[in-house]
């Protein structure tokens, strides 16, 4: 054989190679034609968007639709395409399904609509008014925040590698997180202390039960002192998210036997500041003790630099001084985003160990 008919034999295979290799199909190719086969058998009738956002069903409700920058309260549910639910954040739901656990939270969450939520979940929110219902088909595309800088298809910073089926139900929409944070924080004071408890500065609520005037009359613990604190931590809705109290985590049934149930052990610092560094730009609200070991969010270092020995104190306040937009969820168990936080704190001595600390 010639060199010459090597070399076409050789061409040969090289472009039938290529030729496979071009027809190979991307991850988004193999996802929509998962997504189109879906909704040919079981929602012919459903609206795909130019983005490939497909509604299955969507309810008007009332009121305004949120905006950029505006929030929105959703309930939802999530499916996989073979309909096995992912999540919820409905507890009857979660009781159909033989799921439930009373140590997670089935509130409703907030979405605030600052780039930072999912390009799917944002543009159907933003169809969605009070009271509205929609059922939903995300596809993995369009699980990736709305400010992302990523240009082109890429599977780079999605939330999900499959299409996800939503059903929402829309809450209240809020065009002012802050004010409405404030807002419910003075309603708060107002329902549930006698006297109501004022604020010391800008979302934030304190009061010392030993003290007559709320607060100690000087800081009698000096600075890298270590004393021992015992807390409940709650959402405004009564959920308790943590404890260190073994009672109280059996009360609201979040004890979990490999706890220890201890006294945190605290070193105290000149200022709450010092103790808790955060960033409201980052939109992270933990902060490490100068220990490095322990996180606390500034609210809670806020209170306990308001109290000494043998105290019981409430402290309460915004997201902005707890866990931000963040949030601190881990299996459907703690802290949701933009959640204002109440703490209920007792101050013993390092040397004291069993609860109540008393004089």
């Amino acid at each position: 054989m010639s060199k010459i008919n090597y070399l076409l034999i050789a061409l040969a295979f090289t472009t039938l190679f290529s030729c496979a290799r071009e027809k190979e199909e991307s991850s988004r190719e193999i996802q929509e034609r998962i997504l189109d086969a879906y909704i040919n058998t079981h929602c012919p009738n459903a609206t795909r968007l130019s983005s490939g956002l497909t509604i299955i069903q969507l309810s008007e409700g009332s009121g305004v639709k949120p905006g950029d920058y505006d929030g929105i309260y959703i309930h939802y549910n999530t499916f996989d395409l073979n309909g096995t639910c992912q999540s919820t954040t409905d507890s009857l739901e979660s009781r159909l399904l033989g799921t439930y656990d009373p140590a997670k939270y089935y509130g409703p969450s907030l979405f605030v609509l600052d780039g930072t939520v999912t390009k799917g979940m944002t543009e159907l929110l933003k169809k969605m008014n009070k009271g509205a219902t929609a059922t939903a088909i995300i596809p993995p595309w369009l699980t990736v925040a709305t400010n992302s800088n990523t240009s082109g298809y890429t599977d780079k910073g999605q939330q999900s590698q499959v299409s996800m089926i939503y059903n929402i139900k829309a809450g209240l929409v809020i065009d002012d997180v802050e004010k409405f944070q404030i807002d419910s924080l003075e309603s708060y004071s107002r329902l549930n202390f006698i006297p109501k408890i004022d604020s010391t500065s800008k979302g934030y609520y304190f009061r010392n039960f030993i003290h007559p005037n709320g607060v100690p009359a000087k800081d009698t613990i000096e600075s890298g002192t270590k004393v021992n604190i015992w807390y409940v931590g709650r959402l405004l809705d009564g959920y308790v998210f943590d404890t260190n109290i073994a009672d109280t985590a059996k009360k609201y049934k979040i004890y979990d036997s490999s706890n220890d149930y201890e006294p945190l052990s605290v070193t105290m610092k000149a200022t709450w500041e010092e103790m808790a560094e955060y960033s409201n730009n980052t939109g992270s609200s933990t902060s490490s003790n100068a220990e490095g070991s322990q996180s606390f969010v500034p609210g809670f270092c806020r209170a306990i630099k308001s109290m000494t020995y043998k105290d019981n104190a409430v402290s309460f306040f915004m997201s902005g001084l707890g866990y931000g937009s963040s949030g601190k969820m881990e299996s459907g168990k703690g802290v949701p985003e933009y959640a204002m936080l109440r703490f209920d704190l007792w101050m013993g001595l390092a040397t004291d160990s069993r609860f109540p600390p008393t004089k």
